[in-house]
């Protein structure tokens, strides 16, 4: 019988997050910069919902109103606040998030940045002989360059480490 388990959820998205990143360095590294860029895209929508998800899993447990409906880490840091409640996973969440060096802040930011209307528009350029002497110049931590997608690698660990941290703390039935 299947049975709803929030940490395995929580697992799946991270399993879902390392599967497509394998995808997009290994699989799909020649395609287009339009399926690298969706599948780069779908990495960081899951790893985030798996922190949303285990503050979701929180508010359930300490009941705090309205959480159920809101989908930003900050967004949920105030409903907590405001309800009084403090607990220790959305502590965690809250100082990984105020720490600009820590990956949880860098994945907020792109989430954040992925929902505004420029989101899509950091498209790479592919390289050709128009713009060869840009490849000196060239950004690692652009999307989909070396040092973006070793962040990826990095922030998906990080956020695994996360969970596992604070499943402690969650009720899980």
């Amino acid at each position: 019988m299947v049975r709803e388990n929030t940490v395995s959820g929580l697992r799946e998205r991270i399993y879902f997050a390392n599967a497509m990143l394998r995808q997009l360095t290994h699989d799909q590294r020649e395609a287009s910069p339009t399926i690298r860029l969706a599948l780069r895209g779908a990495v960081v929508f899951h790893l985030y919902s798996a922190l949303v998800g285990m503050i979701r899993q929180s508010a359930k447990t300490y009941q705090v109103a309205g959480a159920d409906t809101l989908f930003s880490l900050a967004a949920l840091e105030q409903a907590f606040e405001a309800a009084g409640v403090e607990a220790p996973e959305v502590s965690v969440l809250a100082q990984a998030r105020q720490d600009r060096g820590d990956l949880v802040a860098w994945l907020d930011s792109e989430m954040q940045t992925a929902l505004g209307a420029s989101g899509l528009a950091r498209r790479p350029t592919p390289p050709s002989e128009a713009n060869a002497l840009n490849l000196m110049a060239e950004d690692r931590y652009a999307p989909l360059a070396e040092g973006d997608l070793e962040r990826l690698a990095q922030t998906s660990t990080r956020v695994g480490e996360l969970v596992e941290h604070c499943v402690g703390y969650l009720e899980e039935w």
